[in-house]
């Protein structure tokens, strides 16, 4: 007699991808008229934006650039001047299946940047980008539920209590800040350059709404009108909530990560006022518990199985860990007038145990006893442990550093900072799924079969001792006292049905 098991289906999201994009990309910048020859350029600082993203079947996408501006010292000895560059960038990542639609999730990194003369009015920029791309898609997963069975058929009913990605998507969000630099500075003359580092603190799911605050870290570096040079940071707070496809239980918790979409900082009769945007790109998580049929049989007839492997994307993790880095530097500087950290993209890495390696430089501007201005850099590692299993599917995030700490010494200075890294595992692992039975007619009682057998308990547990001796879980139980799994080696009674 064929049984074939009822069929529900799961409504959640699949992650497909999990790829960092390397690219360099290259551009000249032609002096305007008015400015001096080029003597020496100084240093150059930039910031990754992403203007757009694209699905097609088979591959994902996504477009944007990176700003960047150069500082320098001008041949007839002038005060140092600055020129900007916009160096576009395209990134494509190519998906294992034809999926026509999803969710695109990015964190560009910018690795690199420096540039050089050319000639006494051309400069080469050149930036290194780093971008990530998690891919999720709206996934319906079929499982099976069990009808009605004869008493003698026992099953292998296992509970998975579940934390599943229920939805994806994106808010976007408009910067409008006024900036005011503290009195104790001197003021703006013109800005060299500035960065804008949107960092989310706290994210809540409430029905149907998803909830979340923040702070944008805006660093600026300005001339003064004499000509000298200057660091100011400064957070600014946000908060913003958007509409979900649905209501979610209290249990429902999210995962947030900003990308920055758009930035301009304007300087009108001395006051600031920055303007940009960013994409607030979120995953929904929802507790749920997953029953499967995973075996079975009957002591009184014979059973033919037929099982299949089914895939549930479920969060078995989500951790952060901050990585401590450090490096130090050689330098004639009188003083180091402040050090940027240029992170590359974190790694998972299996040496003896699991680890998540960040590897990335530290780009310091110096000035010397002259007075000259100049940039150096210094490579930095650092590495944290961590818990993985093989065959897991592994998204990391890196959010923003701390500030750095620069600390004199001997031969020059020390640098140092942390990042956190945020890793979200899914289950990558398949797990068996009975769909189908087969009962073969009862048997008959075999007379000279024993009521009662010793055996020991092994690997297989109570379900494979019921099972091999033609007992039940609950008869085996009961005959030993037991209101669980026996130990390992430990003799029991089993009762043959």
């Amino acid at each position: 007699m064929e049984v074939k098991f009822m069929e529900n289906t799961l409504q959640c999201m699949q992650p497909l991808l999990g790829q960092v994009h390397k690219g360099e990309q290259t551009t000249e910048i032609r002096l305007p008229d008015a400015y001096p020859d080029i003597g020496k350029v100084i240093g150059c600082w930039g910031q990754v934006l992403i203007r757009g993203k694209e699905w097609r079947s088979g591959s994902v996408g996504a477009s944007g650039g990176v700003m960047a501006w150069v500082l320098y010292a001008p041949e007839d000895g002038t005060t140092p001047r600055v020129v900007d560059a916009w160096i576009p960038i395209q990134c494509r990542w190519d998906l294992t299946d034809d999926r026509e639609d999803g969710v695109i999730q990015l964190q560009p990194l910018l690795t690199e940047l420096d540039a050089r003369s050319l000639s006494a009015r051309k400069m080469l920029v050149r930036a290194s980008v780093e971008t990530y791309a998690a891919a999720m898609t709206r996934q319906t997963v079929s499982l099976t539920v069990p009808p009605q069975l004869p008493e003698d058929v026992q099953l292998l009913k296992n509970s998975y209590p579940a934390e599943l990605p229920m939805e994806a998507g994106e808010k976007q969000v408009q910067l409008d800040e006024a900036i005011t630099v503290p009195g104790n500075l001197p003021p703006v003359h013109k800005i060299v350059a500035y960065s804008v580092k949107p960092a989310i603190a706290e994210q809540k799911v409430l029905g149907n709404r998803l909830v979340f605050r923040g702070q944008t870290d805006v660093e600026m570096t300005y001339l003064t009108e004499e000509g000298a040079l200057h660091h100011w940071q400064a957070e600014f707070p946000f908060s913003q909530y958007t509409e979900l496809d649905r209501d979610y239980s209290p249990n429902a918790s999210a995962w947030v990560s900003p990308v920055l979409t758009a930035m301009e900082m304007e300087m009108s009769e001395g006051q600031l006022h920055l303007r940009g945007g960013m994409a607030a790109q979120y995953t929904i998580f929802d507790r749920a518990v997953i029953e499967l049929v995973e075996d079975a049989y009957s002591p009184h007839r014979n059973v033919e199985i037929k099982k299949q492997q089914v895939e549930i994307p479920m969060l078995l993790d989500r951790m952060t860990m901050d990585i401590a880095v450090s490096s130090a530097l050689s330098t004639d500087g009188e003083k180091v007038l402040w050090a940027d950290a240029y992170p590359e993209y974190p790694v998972m890495a299996t040496e003896e145990e699991p680890i998540v390696r960040l590897n990335g430089k530290f780009l310091v501007l110096a000035q010397n006893e002259e007075g000259q201005l100049y940039e150096e850099s210094a490579r930095y590692d650092g590495q944290e442990a961590f818990a993985s299993e093989s065959g897991n599917l592994h998204y990391l995030w890196l959010g923003n550093a701390d500030q750095t700490e620069i600390f004199p010494n001997a031969d020059g200075f020390s640098f140092n900072c942390r990042y956190p890294v945020t890793a979200l595992t899914y289950s990558g692992i398949p797990m068996p799924m009975v769909t189908e039975l087969d009962l073969g007619e009862m048997k008959e009682a075999d007379a000279d079969r024993p009521s009662i057998i010793l055996r020991r308990v092994g690997e297989e547990g109570l379900w494979g001792l019921a099972k091999n001796c033609g007992s039940t879980v609950s008869a085996i139980q009961e005959a030993n006292k037991l209101t669980g799994e026996a130990e390992e080696g430990q003799l029991l009674l089993i009762p043959v049905c």
